[in-house]
């Protein structure tokens, strides 16, 4: 009689069991999708920085041969 009895409080502590394993589960899933969201999101700031240092090296050169052109044109006349 006494494993009649036991079944029942088995398959609920199976149960629990269970879902405390689901719920760690989900909670892992969602630190994952998480951290890739923040990697997303600084990898777009560091392409876009690195973007307006290209554009700022770029501005730098332009002006710079610029300023090299009008020297070697002033030394020439």
């Amino acid at each position: 009689m006494n494993a009649v009895f036991q079944e029942p409080d088995r398959q609920a502590y199976e149960q629990r069991r269970e879902w405390k394993r689901q719920e760690k589960e989900d909670h892992f899933r969602l630190a994952a999708k998480m951290l890739d969201f923040i990697g997303v999101v600084l990898g777009v700031i560091s392409i876009l920085v690195l973007l307006a240092l290209l554009f700022s090296l770029l501005s730098w050169l332009g002006q710079d041969i610029a300023g090299t052109f009008s020297i070697l044109r002033t030394r020439f006349q």
